[in-house]
């Protein structure tokens, strides 16, 4: 923890304690709007006359916008360092924002929402290489865990006041409170952050591409435990509110502290995955199988609970189910990234940040449509416990393999 924290060596213009909140904020500021969106969804519906399945196209435009550019920003990132990439991103992201108050006709909002979401992939991009850049030569688990909170924060305090901004502001003057916090946060963050050091000249790859089959085998295991555990982040964030509605009765505003409780489990889950992954000494496939079996176990729960709960046991539930659902993303990223040479380190995290999307992309249509076929939320939910179960099972395998290869070497020194 010392080592963490200590102001030496520290490659920022401030220490360790006010960068990472500077990150944090950061990453806050973009997941407001992005899960905000998602959030919003309800009021989407309403206003134009969704379906549930087209309600989910909301989630998928602004996913899709992200998952198209995310690898492009990570490279970026790379290549001209994440202070400049953040601070003509963060402009860029506020003003498409700002897009959303002239808006008008479905199709429109999901176009407009597609490159909105390829805009504020330059959030998640440029803040994950920044963090792991200035703690090189620190452990990361716990310092990407705190900067990756920054994603549920921003989905509990979007969950918590946009349906009361809504009703007080109205639902147009919501974009207005957008397009200020990402500048000041994007700014804030961009302004602490050293300048990008000149690249050095670029290294031949091996002969046979082998420098990227390398780093290609660094990304895919992460990429893929990403795009299959976002499936319950997102369809926790997408449609709690309209099942706590609808089957539970609660008024939205209500449904909305329940959403919050789960985006705070999946802070909390966020910071105490990567602190255990530190003590584990830098292990991350066993703390991601807790992840989805945590997942697992507690979408099975939403799914056989009662019309009629009290409110305080609802909040309990969804707090673990979002701890498990939500809490694992910096595991994938930091996976990755220590999986490949440091100069590609931005770009192999958002590679799986961009799988994260994808998958928050194509699960929320397919479990509206599924829902509005069945009407009934609780076959929706057991289905995605059976998904996050094999993908416990998938982790746990992933993890033997890393176990076998890293003996691999002993034994053959050995013989």
């Amino acid at each position: 923890m010392s080592k963490t924290f200590e102001k030496q060596g520290f490659r920022a213009r401030v220490g360790p304690i006010p960068f990472l909140a500077a990150a944090t904020l950061s990453q806050t500021g973009m997941s407001f709007v992005q899960q905000g969106i998602v959030v919003m969804g309800v009021f989407f519906a309403q206003l134009y006359h969704l379906t549930l399945a087209q309600m989910g196209l909301v989630t998928t435009a602004l996913s899709l916008g992200v998952t198209t550019s995310m690898v492009i920003m990570g490279a970026v990132a790379d290549r001209i360092g994440p202070r400049r990439l953040l601070f003509f991103g963060t402009g860029f992201m506020a003003l498409l924002s700002l897009g959303l108050l002239k808006v008008t006709g479905f199709l429109a909002l999901l176009l407009l929402l597609y490159v909105l979401g390829a805009a504020l992939a330059v959030a998640p991009a440029s803040g994950t290489k920044a963090v792991f850049t200035a703690f090189q030569d620190r452990p990361r688990g716990m310092v990407m865990g705190i900067r990756q909170t920054g994603v549920p924060l921003g989905a509990l305090l979007s969950a918590s006041l946009l349906p009361r901004l809504v009703r007080s502001l109205g639902f147009h003057d919501v974009f207005w409170v957008f397009f200020i916090e990402l500048l000041v946060f994007g700014w804030t963050f961009s302004a602490v952050m050293r300048p990008h050091p000149r690249p050095p000249r670029a290294v031949p790859a091996p002969e046979g591409g082998g420098r990227n089959r390398a780093v290609l085998a660094g990304i895919w295991r992460p990429a893929l435990i990403a795009v299959l555990l976002v499936s319950g982040q997102y369809l926790l964030l997408g449609f709690s509110l309209s099942d706590l509605h609808r089957v539970h009765h609660l008024s939205l505003a209500a449904a909305g502290l329940i959403v919050a409780a789960a985006q705070l489990g999946g802070g909390v889950g966020r910071v105490v995955t990567g602190t255990i992954s530190d003590r584990l000494g830098g292990s991350k496939t066993l703390v991601l199988v807790g992840c989805a079996a945590t997942g697992a176990v507690m979408s099975w729960v939403v799914a056989l609970l009662p019309a009629s709960v009290p409110f305080l046991l609802l909040a309990l539930v969804w707090f673990f189910f979002g701890a498990g659902a939500v809490g694992w993303n910096a595991l994938t990223m930091t996976w990755a990234g220590e999986s490949v040479p440091p100069e590609h380190s931005g770009f192999a995290m958002s590679s799986v940040g961009t799988s994260a999307f994808l998958g928050s992309a194509i699960f929320p249509p397919l479990f509206g449509a599924f829902v509005d076929t069945t009407h009934h939320f609780n076959w929706g939910w057991g289905l995605l416990g059976i998904l996050l179960a094999f993908t416990g099972l998938l982790a746990w395998r992933f993890g033997r393999e890393q176990a076998r290869s890293a003996r691999a070497p002993l034994a053959g020194a050995g013989s």
